[in-house]
């Protein structure tokens, strides 16, 4: 299937092992030794090597190998797997960003005709992340400055420089999201919470903003009255919003909310022209609230 390199032996991957080819010297010169045995490499491409330890997508699983091979766990892998189309699995590429101890892979998504997806293992937090991209190769920085990435449109693309989407002209702004899992005030899920203060932990990273406007972020706050049910933006009848979006800019303190909900999910994003944004801890003030 593919071979890779690290400084003490070459991995040869076949379509059920893995096989570990190091140099012994006279007379044989080459040795072969078996790693490991049904196992699976989803194609050529697919291999990212960073300080001798293999990272690899396989059917179904991710995988690792530092001297042992292992399934590598990933919180998003139902995600990744049942939204890829692995049926050109050479398009499937790996690559590092070794400045944000990050592994990349592209893929193209079940509904898609070419590359169009991505997925972030940062090994260094043990974090897993995705998102939508049109990138078919990627190369890591080393004789130049920044990682460089191949799109679909036939250019190469600097990445991690700059603030915006180069691709197109004039630039777009990047899309930049992260959104919780439902939070509640306490484990039993009989209190109702009252939020009405949000303060927030946000850096712009030196951004510059657009046209005279400050770099800012939007908290959304959506709550959710039962587990299952469809998370609501309309008023309630006590006059309560729903859901609700406040804008933070770099010298937003704090903001006032008014929202009620058995449980809540916070989002911040942006998607503005010149805005580079990293999310510290906010605070959320909120009280146990009765049921009606």
């Amino acid at each position: 299937m593919t071979v890779t390199q690290t400084h003490q032996e070459i991995i040869v991957f076949t379509d059920t092992s893995m096989f570990s080819l190091q140099y012994i010297g006279y007379p044989l010169y080459w040795g072969v030794q078996p790693i490991v045995n049904g196992i699976t490499i989803v194609g050529p491409n697919s291999k990212v090597v960073v300080d001798d330890v293999v990272y690899w997508i396989g059917l179904g699983k991710f995988y690792v190998y530092d001297g042992h091979a292992r399934e590598l766990p990933c919180s998003i892998k139902d995600y990744v797997f049942l939204n890829a189309n692995f049926s050109q699995p050479e398009k499937v590429y790996g690559g590092a960003n070794i400045s944000f101890n990050e592994i990349w892979w592209v893929y193209q998504s079940v509904n898609g005709t070419e590359v169009d997806s991505y997925i972030i293992y940062n090994y260094a937090e043990n974090l897993w992340s995705y998102g939508t991209l049109t990138r078919t190769a990627w190369i890591d920085r080393g004789l130049f400055q920044y990682p460089i990435a191949c799109g679909s449109d036939g250019y190469l693309y600097y990445h991690e420089s700059g603030y915006d989407d180069g691709s197109t002209n004039p630039p777009s702004p990047i899309t930049a999201s992260i959104t919780t899992s439902p939070f509640e005030i306490d484990q039993s899920g009989h209190h109702f919470i009252f939020a009405n203060r949000l303060v927030p932990d946000v850096t712009f990273r030196s951004s510059p903003g657009h046209q005279g406007n400050q770099p800012s972020v939007n908290f959304t706050f959506t709550p959710q009255d039962y587990p299952g049910a469809a998370y609501s933006s309309t008023a309630s009848t006590s006059n309560i919003m729903r859901s609700t979006t406040v804008p933070v800019e770099e010298f937003t303190d704090q903001a006032w909310l008014r929202l009620r909900g058995r449980s809540l999910v916070m989002q911040v994003q942006s998607n503005t022209l010149g805005t580079a944004w990293r999310l510290g801890t906010p605070r959320l003030e909120i009280r146990p609230d009765g049921r009606r």
